[in-house]
C-alpha cells in the first residue's frame, strides 16, 4: 500500500465521540484518514460525518459501513457509571457485545471486508486482587469476576470478525489517564481541600496508560498488519494505588495529605462496583518490548506531570 492511499484510508469508530474516541479522531484525521462516526444520534454538527445506530432496535445506517477500510470499536457502558443492579450489568455486556454483533451482521449483508477490525477490551479480563505481586502477560488466565465476564464476552464477540478472515485486535486498556477522565478529575477536585485518597488498603496495583501512548497504540494497531489478537495497554511501569497517589502528591510539590477510605465505606456507597478500585492486577505486556511500541510515558510520574503540572 502506498502511503498516499494509505492516508485516503475510511475508518468508522465506535464511541467516538468518548474520551478515547476524540483523541484517536483528531490524531487520525491530522495524518489524513477519513474518519466516520457511529453515534446514538446523527448530527450535522459533528466535526466528522456522523451516523446513527442503535443496539436495542437493531438499527444501523448502513451508509456508515460502505467502503469502509476499518473498524475501531470503543462503544461500551461506563463500569463506573452506577451501581451493579443486575439490569445494569446486562446493559454493561450488551452495549460491547450487540453492537460488535450488528456490525458484523451488516458488514456481512453489504459484503463489505474491511482490513481490520480493532476492538476495545479491558485488563479486568484478568483475575484482580487486593494485595499481589503476581503478573500476567497476554496469554495468561482469566478471572472470575464481573470485570472478567465483560471482556470475555467483549472478546468473544470481536473473534467472530477474525472468523471472516479479517485480521482483529484487541486492545487489553489499563486504566487512562487523561486530564479530562472523570475519575483523575475528582482526585484533583479533593485534594483542592487537602485530601488526597487512596482505597482499601492502597496495595492493589492499578495498572494504567496515558491517553497519547493509548492512541498511538491504536494508530499501530491499524496500520501495523502484523498486529493481531490481544495486546496489553498499559505502561511499562506498574504502580500500587497508593504510589499513583503518592506520584500525584510529588507533582504537586508534596501538597495534600494522603487518606485512606476504608473497604467497607465503598461497599456501602457502592456496592459491587467497589471491586473496581479496592482490586487490581500488575500486568505486562507484549508492547514493553521496545521492537514492538515506544511508550511516550513509561512511570507514572513522567504521566503526572504532562497532566497536571
Amino acid at each position: 500500500m502506498t502511503k498516499f492511499s494509505q492516508k485516503m484510508d475510511k475508518i468508522l469508530i465506535t464511541g467516538g465521540t468518548g474520551l478515547i474516541g476524540r483523541n484517536l479522531s483528531k490524531k487520525l484525521a491530522d495524518k489524513g484518514y477519513e474518519i466516520r462516526i457511529l453515534s446514538r444520534k446523527s448530527s450535522k454538527d459533528n466535526i466528522y460525518p456522523t451516523y446513527k445506530w442503535d443496539i436495542n432496535t437493531n438499527y444501523i445506517d448502513t451508509e456508515a459501513l460502505k467502503d469502509i477500510d476499518y473498524i475501531v470499536h470503543l462503544a461500551g457502558e461506563n463500569l463506573g457509571a452506577g451501581r451493579w443492579t443486575k439490569k445494569r450489568k446486562q446493559k454493561i455486556i450488551d452495549s460491547r457485545v450487540k453492537g460488535s454483533e450488528l456490525i458484523l451482521n451488516t458488514i456481512k449483508t453489504l459484503d463489505v471486508k474491511p482490513k481490520a477490525f480493532i476492538s476495545a477490551s479491558a485488563v479486568g479480563i484478568y483475575p484482580s486482587f487486593k494485595d499481589s505481586e503476581e503478573y500476567y502477560i497476554e496469554k495468561d488466565m482469566y478471572g472470575t469476576g464481573f470485570t472478567s465476564e465483560v471482556c470475555i464476552a467483549w472478546e468473544d464477540a470481536a473473534d467472530k470478525f477474525k472468523d471472516l478472515g479479517i485480521r482483529t485486535v484487541k486492545i487489553r486498556t489499563g486504566i487512562v489517564q487523561d486530564k479530562n477522565d472523570p475519575a483523575l478529575k475528582k482526585i484533583l477536585q479533593v485534594s483542592k481541600f487537602g485530601f488526597l485518597p487512596v482505597f482499601g488498603t492502597g496495595k492493589h496495583y492499578y495498572p494504567w496508560i496515558h491517553i497519547d501512548d493509548l492512541t498511538e497504540l491504536y494508530i499501530t494497531a491499524i496500520e501495523n498488519k502484523d498486529f493481531n489478537d490481544p495486546f496489553n495497554a498499559v505502561a511499562p511501569h506498574q504502580v500500587t494505588n497508593f504510589e499513583y497517589i503518592r506520584s500525584i502528591k510529588k507533582v504537586r510539590n508534596g501538597k495534600g495529605i494522603i487518606i485512606r477510605i476504608p473497604e467497607f465505606l465503598l461497599r456501602i456507597m457502592f456496592g459491587e462496583m467497589t471491586d473496581v478500585v479496592v482490586k487490581g492486577t500488575k500486568i505486562q505486556s507484549k508492547l514493553h518490548k521496545k521492537d514492538k511500541f515506544e511508550f511516550k510515558f513509561e512511570t507514572i510520574e513522567e504521566a503526572m506531570y504532562d497532566l497536571i503540572k
